[in-house]
Formats: structure tokens, sequence, C-alpha cells
């Protein structure tokens, strides 16, 4: 049983979001379509993702190389792939880049591994309460806790479908307890203007389960 319910609604209100809000970065979808491959172009596709998601990659050059040479091995394409790639990089930055290859992961080698982002993470947190996986490795956690999420709530989205919901409501009910908090500036908009009138921003509404009623009270 999830610690807070989510309903295929919520699940359909996200893409519906995602497609109005013209979230999709189409630039991404442009770089894989021009190079397909995984190994081609590693350091424009590098660039332009740490560019376009603000993954505070400053050593670009250096991981994208790494990169390069991890994907020159023949390794897994599954989650572990995504630790070794965080292990491998950490050797150049000396810091832990989840997102950035998470990100990575998802656009370019395989779009059924899940966008690790702090908010996400949150936001499954939320759901499952102590159903969590004890995995102690970040991403291997987050892939487990994600497939929980789904066999409890008894559906089967898209990978890409639960990564807009869990951004999108895990950005709001942060910036909800804090808003001070820096959070996505075009989100932010759409947040305000919910608070301002709840019958406003009605798919954002339906996304976060908010009902007007007792949004109002």
């Amino acid at each position: 049983m999830l610690a807070m319910p989510l309903s295929n609604s919520q699940i359909e209100a996200a893409s519906k979001f995602w497609e109005e809000g013209g979230w999709e970065t189409k630039e991404l979808a442009q770089l894989k379509e021009v190079f397909p491959k995984p190994q081609d172009a590693v350091k424009l596709k590098a660039v332009v993702l740490n560019a376009l998601y603000g993954t505070n990659v400053f050593a670009i050059s250096r991981v994208a190389g790494c990169l390069e040479t991890m994907l020159s091995a023949n390794r897994s394409t599954g989650p572990d792939m995504v630790e070794e790639w965080v292990a491998g990089i950490k050797e150049v930055t000396n810091r832990q880049h989840y997102s950035f290859v998470a990100k990575f992961a998802h656009f370019f080698i395989a779009p059924d591994l899940p966008i690790l982002d702090y908010y996400a993470e949150w936001m499954v947190r939320r759901h499952l309460g102590r159903a969590q996986s004890p995995n102690s490795k970040r991403y291997l956690k987050c892939v487990e806790d994600v497939e929980k999420l789904r066999e409890l709530a008894g559906w089967n989205c898209e990978c890409t479908q639960l990564d807009a919901y869990l951004w999108v409501a895990g950005e709001y009910w942060c910036w909800k307890k804090n808003q001070d908090l820096k959070i996505n500036v075009d989100l932010k908009g759409h947040f305000i203007r919910l608070e301002a009138g709840p019958e406003n921003e009605r798919t954002l509404r339906n996304l976060l389960a908010i009902d007007v009623a007792s949004a109002s009270a």
C-alpha cells in the first residue's frame, strides 16, 4: 500500500501538462536522430545536455572524454551502467554526477532508464514511505523504488510519463513548503497561478490531485 496515493489520472495529467507546456527538449531528440549510435558525438551530446538541464558539470570536456572511453568498452546498458559511469566520472571530477549521467543514459542510451533528479527522488519517497528500497547505491535504489511505485500503484506507464509526474509534483510540493526554494522558473509561474486561484491551472491541479473546493477553503 502506498503511503501517498497515486492515480492513473495524475499520470495522464502529467503527460498532458508536459505536452501543453512544450517541456519536451527537442534538441536532444534531434541529436539522437542525427547521431543514433551511443558512441557518436559524445562530447556534443554531453555539452548540450549539460547546458539545457543545468547539471553543473564544469569539466564537461574531460567528462565527455571519460564517457567516450567507457562507451568504447562493452558494458551493460542497464542501471548498473549508470553506477559504473558515476564512479568513472568521479575519478575525473571528484564528484558524483548522478543527475547528468542518468539523463545522458536516458536520452542517448536507453529511454526506459529513469531520470534521477532530487525532486523526483523526494516524490518517490513520499509515495512509498517505508516501502523504499534499502539499496545503498543511489541510482539502483532509484530504479528499484520506481518499480515498486509502479507495482503498488497497479499500473504500467512509460518511463517518460512517470518522470514527468515525479519532477513536476516533486518541485511543487517542495516549493509549497519553502517558496524561497530555487526551482524551475517556468514551473514556478504555474505554481504561483495555481496558488492565486485554485480554479486556474486545471491540468496541473489534476496532476497534483488538488481539489478546488478544499484548496479554496
